[in-house]
């Protein structure tokens, strides 16, 4: 199977625990995977800051190939569950894995 297939087959779960993780490493583990869900996934009420939302970009941009423009689409980074859908689109459109 190749990685687009497999991201095909990945569940919005898998997705969303993965992101959750990302957003771990991110922040240099200063926002936990338990932050986020005490937060409902919204990054900014876990303590995400600036330098972990460009650390974040980054990482989606290398991962999955998925560019955001925070000026132009912030709403894409105001939660987990914003990201995955961001994610499941850009896979949509021929992203990587």
């Amino acid at each position: 199977m190749t990685g687009t297939a497999n991201e095909a087959a990945r569940t919005d779960r898998d997705l969303r625990e993965e992101i959750e993780l990302l957003v771990e490493t991110a922040t240099g583990r200063v926002v936990t995977v338990a932050d986020l869900r005490a937060a409902d996934g919204e990054l900014d009420r876990a303590g995400v800051n600036s330098i972990g939302y460009i650390n974040l970009m980054e990482v989606l941009e290398q991962r999955y190939d998925a560019v955001i423009d925070p000026e132009a689409d912030p709403e894409h980074l105001y939660s987990v569950d914003s990201i995955v859908r961001f994610v499941r689109a850009r896979l949509a459109e021929g992203g990587r894995a």
